[in-house]
């Protein structure tokens, strides 16, 4: 009898797992279009410099670095559901160049000292450990600010973009900033 009570309570336990998780997949944003997928990544000339003076001639804030492996699960779940976004794609090409370094490239890249270095050694300059780094930096090259991990939907990369561009990234925490976002959003 104690076994048959056993039994039931592990298969009610397994049917709530199963309920849940379905309504989470459920609930879980999507791509808007996976049809509209833009290059989202400027193509990249090779050069800092020449990329800097290029953002300069466009009228543009700055350049963000999206430092990424090819095996990263969430740097593909990035491409899928939060570049391939028309309204990320507009708000960032707008006023960003955005290039893509696969930091276990031995592709050779031309840095700000004008020297001649491999993808590897500019993930390691940027003291990138993980992937998804995101660095923005700014028309005279210097880093404004450093975003570690996966940025979840489209709508907190938005924020990202407005975070850094606000210069509220010298003020308070990215994470401080979402709360006061959403706390308005729910105003």
């Amino acid at each position: 009898m104690h076994q048959k009570y056993q039994l039931t309570i592990r298969l009610f336990l397994a049917t709530l797992l199963i309920a849940w998780c379905a309504g989470c997949f459920a609930m879980s944003t999507s791509p808007e279009s996976d049809d509209s997928k833009h290059d989202f990544f400027h193509t990249f000339s090779g050069s800092l410099p020449a990329e800097l003076a290029l953002l300069k001639k466009q009228n543009k804030t700055g350049l963000i670095l999206f430092f990424s492996t090819q095996h990263c699960r969430f740097c593909q779940r990035m491409k899928k559901t939060v570049f391939n976004q028309a309204s990320v794609q507009q708000y960032f090409q707008q006023r960003f160049q955005l290039i893509e370094i696969d930091i276990e490239s031995k592709q050779r890249v031309t840095d700000r000292q004008h020297q001649q270095i491999s993808y590897i050694e500019l993930a390691k300059n940027h003291r990138v450990r993980l992937t998804p780094t995101l660095v923005f930096i700014n028309q005279q090259g210097d880093i404004v600010y450093r975003h570690v991990g996966m940025v979840a939907d489209p709508q907190e990369f938005l924020w990202l973009g407005e975070y850094v561009l606000s210069g509220q990234s010298s003020e308070q925490s990215f994470a401080a900033f979402k709360v006061n976002k959403r706390r308005l959003e729910t105003l």
